[in-house]
């Protein structure tokens, strides 16, 4: 793994700043700046509203009593998208655009959660139970110690 980030690292900053040098000639100096500066606003508008979101997120979620994984990782890819805005570059801002896209998030929210123990399509059934002796059944088998 550390091997993989030596080269992926680098290689991601080169093609952010050859994308950006590229948009910069295209567009001029100033509308470049202005655009990563708004995209750096935006990040920073996105983290400000996860930030309360989650914690709204999580009480609704206990209220009705449903899990709270998948609020937790809507939220952390929500908050990874602002942090990518954040970051100077526009490769950065696409990756971050594409995150924000309603159904690819879900899907990605899904694909994380079903690893993790959560099954949205297994519904839940709470109940009591009390236990009933019936003359009927057969007796346990018990251990000999």
């Amino acid at each position: 793994m550390g091997r993989v980030l030596r080269w992926v690292l680098p290689a991601c900053l080169l093609l952010e700043i050859f994308v950006t040098l590229q948009v910069a000639a295209w567009l001029g100096a100033g509308r470049t700046l202005a655009l990563l500066f708004l995209g750096a606003l935006a990040g920073i508008a996105i983290l400000r509203r996860e930030q309360l979101a989650i914690l709204a997120r999580l009480r609704y979620g206990a209220r009705l009593r449903e899990p709270v994984l998948p609020a937790l990782l809507d939220g952390a890819v929500r908050a990874t998208a602002g942090i990518l805005l954040i970051v100077p570059g526009f490769v950065s801002d696409v990756a971050a655009l594409v995150l924000l896209i309603p159904g690819l998030r879900r899907r990605l929210v899904r694909r994380f959660s079903a690893g993790r123990g959560h099954n949205p399509a297994t519904p839940v059934i709470d109940g009591d139970y009390r236990r009933v002796d019936d003359p009927m059944l057969p007796e346990p088998k018990r251990e000999a110690r």
